[in-house]
């Protein structure tokens, strides 16, 4: 209600009615804002002191520019009733300092010299080990906000666990984090592991959106060491039709869980818990034959039987199998990743073209090799891993 309308007019009933109904609209808006302030707050991911506009962000509420004099307006209340404020940038803008999610965020050494990474995944900051570091960290002050710490044991023995998790404030119940790669979006579950993984590879984004670009569709895809299922998710939103191998019953139960909270579950992906190497032989004594393969193998491992696996021993002799069962040899695509101390990009690239060669396949045009980088939120990058990649034939 405008005041020139209030001095020329001036109806008592009607202005008393128009005031109160004003004040409910102001505090049933002021209700919800507290409710939606309120529950982000028992789950905070950032310093308080932080300007509310990024908190808003990271909380991942949507909160309109309340407090403008047209926020005010909208509310029914009389401009002379309107607080000369506006501090508050309306969430439905696009945001210049919109946060990288999921990202790196800082990394670098601790107190105590260990090395430490600091990811955000659905606005969650999670701190854990980074042994390959031993740069100084930027961000010190985001670090304090960590709400995901794992560290180190102390304590010997094979049987004794690695380390163990610390959480501050409740985390959500499913953690999910987003990764869009081209026209589909990955919804993967972030799983804190006793070993420190957390079921993202944040570092893999990039060959999971280059598997989606260049995998043909109807093309027949094997997926060994799956782990959570990005790769194999990738490569089905591709229109490939994906068999994701993996030695652990629960890396497959949580890579169904993210296919169904991608929306991908009807896609044509068969689910396989075994050993990968037993998998493989299997498939060349049926005579099954597939046009590329995906594998990230680990340093060591065990197959569901106990099969023992070393990267340093094993994946030479691997590799010439997985290349016997290729259906047209040049089809593709074949992506080769791993993480393991010692298996340069180069290293991978020359295993892989060494294996084509033994198998009797023929050479493809190029294969390409790299590293695993992730760029931090001040803009340094730091390889976490290695690739070796050959694209489909056109």
């Amino acid at each position: 209600m405008e005041v020139a309308r209030l001095v020329s007019g001036f109806q008592p009933l009607d202005f008393g009615l128009n005031f109160l109904d004003s004040l409910l609209h102001l505090g049933e808006t002021l209700a919800g804002l507290f409710h939606l302030l309120t529950a982000g707050l028992q789950n905070p991911v950032s310093k308080p002191a932080m300007h509310a506009s990024t908190r808003s962000a990271r909380y991942g509420c949507v909160i309109t520019d309340l407090f403008s004099n047209a926020g005010w307006m909208s509310l029914g209340c009389p401009r002379w009733l309107t607080p000369e404020v506006s501090f508050l940038p309306s969430m439905n803008a696009s945001h210049p300092g919109k946060l990288r999610d999921p990202a790196l965020v800082d990394f670098g050494v601790d107190s105590a010299g260990n090395g430490r990474r600091l990811e955000r995944l659905a606005g969650i900051l999670v701190d854990r080990p980074l042994p390959q570091t031993d740069d100084r960290r930027r961000l010190t002050g985001e670090w304090r906000a960590a709400q995901a710490v794992y560290r180190l044991s102390d304590s010997g023995g094979t049987d004794a666990p690695r380390g163990q998790w610390e959480f501050t404030g409740v985390l959500p119940d499913p953690w999910v984090a987003s990764v869009p790669i081209g026209p589909a979006t990955l919804a993967l579950e972030v799983h804190p592991a006793p070993s420190g993984q957390i079921g993202v590879f944040i570092e893999q984004v990039d060959q999971w959106r280059w598997l989606q670009r260049t995998t043909p569709a109807g093309s027949a895809v094997l997926s060994l060491f799956a782990h959570s299922g990005g790769a194999t998710l990738a490569a089905a939103a591709a229109g490939a039709e994906v068999v994701h191998v993996d030695a652990s019953r629960q890396s497959i139960a949580l890579a169904r869980r993210n296919a169904e909270a991608s929306g991908l579950a009807h896609l044509p992906v068969s689910w396989v818990c075994e050993d990968a190497s037993t998998f493989v032989q299997r498939c060349l004594r049926r005579g099954r034959r597939f046009s590329g393969v995906i594998l990230d193998p680990p340093s060591w491992g065990h197959g569901p039987k106990g099969q023992a696996f070393s990267i340093q021993r094993d994946l030479p002799v691997l590799l010439v199998a997985i290349a016997r069962l290729l259906d047209p040899p040049t089809a593709g695509p074949i992506l080769l990743t791993c993480h393991s101390p010692g298996w340069h990009h180069r290293r991978l690239r020359d295993t892989l073209s060494e294996a084509l060669l033994t198998a009797a396949v023929p050479a493809p045009a190029r294969i390409e090799s790299g590293s695993l980088t992730c760029t931090d939120d001040t803009g340094r990058s730091i390889d976490l891993g290695s690739f070796a990649r050959v694209a489909p034939a056109p």
